[in-house]
């Protein structure tokens, strides 16, 4: 039973730290950019101490906001809009999106598709999930590095891969991979796995994670959606 209220109690809390946390949050912003510019006409100088001080407090609000928007988009999953869609399409779109990104750190991303041409899924979740597994291998890669999305399926299934040989994880860490809020990093929410399991869960599937230390990651997302071969 309580089980069952799990997604209705989480989009409670939802409720409750949109209102309770993003609406001060945003007066605090609003009052920030207020005192910034009226000590533009007091503090000629750019460079004084308090500009620093006042870039600081800027930055944590930026990431505590960073981290509220992040936990709605986990808390408030729309509805399953699922339809017939063209996979190869929509995975190289979200590819050259995200080329850009990779380039900045000289991180090859490749997509290696074989299987079905056309699933039933949602495709906007769908392409969020990707887009989570991409960002995050793409944080664990270092320069020179490869990031590979890869598809397979048959008549019943859609395998979505994401791999990386970028730094891995330890058992002990792989062990709380996609357990809310929990991150090695320091600038991370630990809602980005969770997120993609909550996806991927909605559809029926399963998440896979293979990882060693030094080996990289491979997250293997299993859809029990109808593929069309």
């Amino acid at each position: 039973m309580a089980q069952d209220q799990t997604p209705e109690l989480i989009e409670t809390l939802a409720a409750g730290v949109a209102h309770e946390v993003r609406n001060p949050l945003n007066s605090v912003q609003i009052n920030l950019s207020i005192l910034r510019q009226e000590l533009k006409d007091l503090v000629p100088d750019p460079q004084a101490h308090v500009f620093g001080v006042l870039a600081k407090i800027a930055g944590e609000i930026k990431r505590l906001d960073d981290f509220v928007s992040e936990f709605l988009r986990f808390a408030r999953l729309p509805k399953l809009n699922v339809e017939r869609l063209p996979l190869r399409p929509l995975l190289a779109e979200l590819t050259a999106f995200m080329t850009p990104e990779c380039s900045k750190k000289r991180v090859a991303l490749e997509l290696d598709l074989a299987g079905p041409d056309t699933v039933w899924v949602d495709g906007f979740q769908l392409k969020q999930a990707v887009l989570n597994l991409v960002l995050n291998a793409l944080q664990a890669t270092p320069a020179g590095g490869h990031v590979v999305v890869r598809t397979a399926g048959d008549k019943r299934h859609l395998a979505l891969t994401v791999s990386d040989d970028g730094e891995g994880m330890s058992v002990e860490t792989r062990a709380k991979a996609g357990t809310p809020f929990f991150t090695t990093r320091e600038e991370g929410t630990g809602l980005g796995l969770p997120l993609v399991r909550r996806i991927v869960e909605q559809h029926g599937g399963s998440v896979e994670i293979e990882s060693s230390v030094g080996r990289g990651t491979t997250v293997t997302m299993v859809f029990p959606a109808p593929v069309d071969a």
